[in-house]
């Protein structure tokens, strides 16, 4: 259930693009594709979440919420933006019980990156 003041923004879902080196590896470039659009809450994340992503080298500051599941495939690594601001996506999306009711992706918001 929502709370006064939390209600559901848009948000820009970015895939970084990547491009092959001349040895043949993939590199990231600095341009990005729309994967597409999701309407989620931003919930800053509780001092025990981020402690327990710290430890797995996964830092987080947020979390957006969605109802139901994404009508499209997100990654790790893609980049929720609004309003200017990117929240980068630090695992697969969390999914409780399976149910499809709720979508949890877990997100470090980068203000050095642009």
């Amino acid at each position: 259930m929502m709370t006064p003041g939390q209600e559901l923004r848009e948000f820009d879902v970015l895939r970084p693009e990547t491009r092959g080196t001349e040895i043949g590896r993939e590199g990231l470039t600095n341009q990005f594709e729309t994967v597409g659009t999701i309407r989620a809450i931003l919930a800053q994340a509780k001092p025990e979440e981020v402690q327990r992503w710290r430890q797995l080298n996964h830092p987080i500051s947020h979390k957006i919420i969605m109802q139901g599941r994404p009508p499209f495939d997100v990654k790790p690594g893609d980049i929720f933006e609004r309003d200017g601001r990117r929240y980068y996506h630090q695992a697969s999306p969390y999914d409780a019980g399976d149910l499809g009711h709720w979508t949890i992706f877990f997100c470090s918001e980068r203000a050095d990156v642009v």
